[in-house]
């Protein structure tokens, strides 16, 4: 879901049941003046309402607190909004007590009542609301708010630990229409928006009424710094320099050939992590060529990424199926199947266009009955690698006949070409703790594809309460999708973030959670 990239937090008040045993978050942050934190990111957030983007941001994690956050162990999970949280024995009902006495940033009471309010919204108008397909009700009992589960939690269980498990005043939504809280919500956690200027920055204030019950955390009541400001800097080279010269404290997607640069830098802390999910290539079969499955094949044959991983000086891992192995649900077994099958081989790239019957013509791009091998390759600029893949792709293409005219767009323009088969080859890029991701990418529901076959195997996934006979399912799926040739994973990132020294009291974790609760700069 990253960007569907961030997302996650804990004292452990409940033995977490052997299905459920394994999941994923992490992250960090940094100060520039005393009183202040500036962070720069790459990407501008699509709105403040979490409940209608369609990929999280640093923003929302300070906006927004869930029930409940994933501990670092992956195993375990601990209060968040709510004080406890309980499993029943037969693993089909969870139960989170919500105290009385906080408030939303619009005033408004948060109550365990606000809670259902807002995750009845959050099932009407999310893009995501398919995590909760095995959720039969909701209801309130006092103080506590009970989810009741058809079959396996597993897949909601990571959404409702995440930002898009946070509350938001449905009421005050209601009340302004359902695009203008796009931009304009009022919500739940540590922070709340002081002003947003499009385009350049947002700058979040302290949330006077709030209280966590979060123990990876000292401090449980409202953050002691009076603002922070997220500054949206696309350049690469802009917000590395800016953090050395101190203008910024914290940076995100810290470009890889400035990695070795910022070890040495003594004033400068580094914090990796692989991705919880990868970047791919979407192959539209209904364009003409890519009609063709050879054509697809012979693609996905043509990707050298050894020299991906070059071009990102390093920053990144090979990915041959398109499940990371920083997420729940990951088989290393079809690993190393897609990677014997799918692995760069020119030859027998060439071997597949020319059996299907396309050949070279003056310009060297083949083609067969009047249908040149011509593409336009659509690239999202507001991902750092897919920008630094795209030439590379292209020259690996060009190679074998095809070629893929760069077109440069928005992610979210991307994503929205895709959805509407307006593409013939686009960067794609995602962040999830967990398998289930492929419902967003690949189901029928997800508008992307519309395959029978592939949406019964990942329903089958997410229907087990077996984390193995998940993983077994989903690779399944990976097996089919693959086998039809739609999609081609590239990589998944090695993900720095950079902060400076004087700021403390950081906490990153494994999926790019950042908390602030305790920070202080010196």
């Amino acid at each position: 879901m990253v960007v569907k990239i961030f997302p996650r937090s804990f004292r452990v008040c409940a033995v977490i049941p052997a299905v459920l045993a394994a999941l994923i978050f992490a992250f960090a942050i940094a100060p520039a003046s005393a009183a202040e934190l500036v962070i720069a990111t790459p990407d501008e957030i699509q709105g403040t309402d979490v409940q209608q983007v369609t990929w999280d941001h640093v923003v929302h994690q300070l906006l927004f607190e869930p029930l409940f956050h994933l501990a670092p162990d992956l195993k375990s999970f601990a209060p968040g909004t709510a004080s406890v949280w309980k499993m029943s024995g037969d693993n089909r009902e969870i139960r989170f007590t919500v105290p009385q006495g906080r408030k939303f940033s619009s005033g408004a009471p948060l109550t365990a009542e606000a809670v259902k309010a807002s995750f009845d919204r959050y099932l009407k108008i999310s893009p995501y609301a398919d995590d909760y397909a095995s959720l039969d009700s909701v209801s309130v009992e006092g103080d506590d708010i009970i989810f009741s589960f058809k079959s396996s939690p597993a897949p909601a269980m990571l959404s409702l630990s995440s930002v898009y498990g946070g509350a938001v005043d449905a009421k005050d939504a209601e009340s302004k229409g359902q695009e203008n809280a796009k931009s304009d919500i009022e919500s739940y956690g540590p922070m709340k928006v002081g002003e947003w200027v499009q385009g350049s920055h947002i700058r979040l204030v302290p949330n006077e009424d709030y209280l966590t019950y979060n123990t990876l955390v000292q401090n449980k009541g409202p953050v002691k710094i009076d603002a922070i400001t997220v500054r949206f800097v696309p350049d690469n080279f802009t917000r590395t320099q800016e953090l050395q010269a101190g203008d910024v404290d914290m940076i995100y997607n810290v470009p890889g050939e400035r990695v070795e640069a910022l070890k040495k830098d003594p004033n400068i802390e580094l914090s990796s992590f692989l991705q919880s999910g990868c970047s791919l290539l979407n192959l539209n079969p209904e364009s003409p060529g890519l009609s063709d499955i050879a054509v697809r094949r012979a693609i996905t044959r043509a990707i050298n990424r050894t020299e991906l991983v070059a071009a990102l000086s390093g920053a990144a891992e090979e990915r041959y199926g398109l499940i990371s192995p920083a997420m729940i649900g990951f088989s290393r077994e079809y690993e190393d199947e897609a990677a014997r099958l799918f692995s760069f081989d020119a030859n027998e790239a060439a071997r597949l266009l020319d059996e299907a019957g396309y050949k070279p013509g003056t310009d060297g791009v083949r083609e067969k009955d009047g249908t040149r091998l011509d593409f336009t390759f659509m690239v999202a600029f507001d991902i750092p690698s897919a920008k630094k893949m795209a030439p590379v792709i292209q020259a690996q293409l060009k190679k074998i006949g095809v070629n893929a005219n760069i077109r440069e767009f928005e992610r979210q323009y991307v994503n929205q070409a895709c959805r509407d088969k307006k593409y013939d080859i686009a960067t794609r890029s995602y962040v999830w703790g967990d398998a289930d991701m492929l419902t967003y990418l690949f189901h029928t529901e997800s508008e992307y594809y519309s395959y029978p076959d592939i949406d019964a195997l990942i329903e089958a996934g997410r229907e087990s309460p077996d984390p193995q006979e998940r993983a077994k399912a989903y690779a399944a799926a990976e097996r089919a999708i693959m086998g039809k040739a739609i999609a081609v994973p590239l990589v998944s990132d090695i993900d720095y973030t950079a902060y400076r020294k004087s700021v403390k009291g950081l906490i990153l974790t494994p999926l790019k959670m950042i908390f602030v609760n305790d920070i202080s700069k010196e």
